[in-house]
């Protein structure tokens, strides 16, 4: 069932659904690329920011785990919550958040502060594997990975 966010967009609240894709691809596809790629203590790592990844080898959610320990359930599910929350747009997964700010702009990003220090964005294209794995992820939901891979950007 498909949940509503609020208000506070640009967005009309009735075409603000939030896919549910799967939370088990999440942590065995999605979350690990997220992880690696976002998951850093000065991104989306740290508690301050709406979207988070949090888990091992970066940084924890909770002070007591150690910086290797698997991923808690904790925090596969806030990390989870969030990345779903970031699918949400008048298109669906196409209009996306996760997906259009890792990207560049000249793919069809939406810009990102997140640039390397030489201005390289996370993924460069829609050819990125990585990009792809977090692309199959939020589209295995409302499409057939076939159907998504000619609709998404």
């Amino acid at each position: 069932m498909a949940a509503l966010l609020g208000s506070g967009c640009d967005y009309p609240e009735e075409t603000m659904r939030v896919p549910e894709p799967s939370a088990a691809s999440f942590a065995t596809a999605a979350y690990p690329v997220l992880l690696r790629d976002c998951g850093f203590p000065a991104c989306h790592g740290d508690h301050a920011r709406f979207f988070q990844v949090f888990g091992p080898g970066r940084a924890r959610l909770s002070p007591q785990s150690m910086p290797y320990d698997p991923a808690t359930p904790d925090e596969l599910a806030l990390s989870y919550a969030r990345a779903r929350s970031m699918l949400a747009g008048p298109d669906g997964p196409r209009s996306a958040l996760l997906l259009r700010k890792p990207l560049a702009t000249s793919s069809g990003g939406a810009g990102h502060e997140g640039d390397d220090v030489w201005g390289q964005p996370v993924y460069a294209s829609p050819d990125d594997p990585r990009w792809r794995v977090l692309r199959d992820w939020a589209f295995a939901v409302t499409s057939a990975p076939s159907a998504a891979a000619e609709e998404a950007p």
